[in-house]
C-alpha cells in the first residue's frame, strides 16, 4: 500500500459517510421535523447536517490529495530512517508508517479479542509487519516488561520493566529509557537516541504527500529489527 491508496481509501470512507448522513437526514430527520417541532428532532437534524457537511469536506480534501499525487515510484527516494505515521481506519492495521517516497514500510495493529485469547496473552499485544523485508513481529507489553516474538512465536527479545519510563534488557547491559512530551517522543538505548517522534511542520518537499502536521519518525540507522518493533509498540500503546 502507498500513500495514494491511503488517500483514496479515506475519500471512499468519507463519501460513504456522507451518503449515509444524507439518507438519514432525508428519510428520518425531515419527516420527524414535519410531524413534530420538538427540540430533539430539530437538534438531531442540526447534528446530522453538520456531520454530513464535515464528511463531505473531508471527502473533497482526500479526493484532491489522491488525484494530485504523482505515482510513488517516480518520487525521489528519501532516507530509510524517516517515516510518517498515520492512523488507518480503512484497513486491518491500525497504523501505517510511510517512507518519504510515499510507500508503506511498516504496519502496526493491536491484537484484540478472540485472537489474543488464543495466544493466551494478557496486557497489550501488537502485530508489526515489515513490508520491505516481509517480516512479521509480535510485541507483548504488560506490567512485567516487554517481549518481542518472531513470526514462529519464538522469543527474540525481552526487557524487564523498572518503572514506566525505564526498562532493562535481559542481557544485563542495555538500558532503554522513554521520554514523552506533548509533541515529542524519544526512546534511548544506553543514553543514545534510537527513535524520535515529533509532530510539527515537515519539509516542503514532503508536504505534497503528507499533511504538514503529520508525525515524523526518525530511527537510528544501527537499530536492530526487533528493537524497531519494540519502539513502534511502545510509542503507540
Amino acid at each position: 500500500m502507498n500513500i495514494k491508496d491511503y488517500y483514496t481509501g479515506m475519500s471512499r470512507l468519507y463519501s460513504h459517510q456522507t451518503i449515509l448522513c444524507t439518507i438519514v437526514f432525508i428519510m428520518v430527520i425531515l419527516p420527524s421535523i414535519k410531524i413534530t417541532q420538538f427540540f430533539p428532532a430539530i437538534g438531531a437534524g442540526i447534528f446530522v447536517l453538520i456531520l454530513m457537511v464535515y464528511s463531505f469536506l473531508k471527502y473533497v480534501y482526500f479526493s484532491i490529495k489522491s488525484n494530485s499525487l504523482p505515482s510513488p515510484r517516480i518520487l525521489n527516494q528519501q532516507s530509510t530512517t524517516l517515516f510518517m505515521i498515520m492512523p488507518t481506519p480503512v484497513s486491518t492495521y491500525n497504523w501505517k508508517l510511510y517512507s518519504g517516497n510515499g510507500l508503506c514500510s511498516f504496519s502496526v495493529m493491536e491484537v484484540r479479542g478472540k485472537e489474543r485469547k488464543i495466544k493466551n496473552q494478557s496486557g497489550r499485544l501488537y502485530r508489526i509487519m515489515d513490508h520491505e523485508k516481509n517480516l512479521l513481529w509480535h510485541v507483548h507489553i504488560d506490567n512485567q516488561g516487554i517481549k518481542v516474538f518472531s513470526n514462529d512465536e519464538s522469543l527474540v527479545f525481552d526487557v524487564a520493566k523498572i518503572d514506566k519510563r525505564e526498562f532493562w534488557a535481559n542481557n544485563g547491559r542495555d538500558r532503554y529509557q522513554i521520554h514523552k512530551k506533548v509533541y515529542h517522543f524519544v526512546i534511548k538505548k544506553n543514553g543514545r537516541k534510537i527513535m524520535t517522534v515529533s509532530q510539527g511542520i515537515m519539509p516542503l518537499s514532503l508536504q505534497r504527500l503528507f499533511s504538514s502536521s503529520t508525525p515524523m519518525v526518525i530511527l537510528d540507522s544501527n537499530i536492530k529489527e526487533y528493537e524497531r518493533s519494540l519502539c513502534f509498540a511502545v510509542f503507540l500503546q
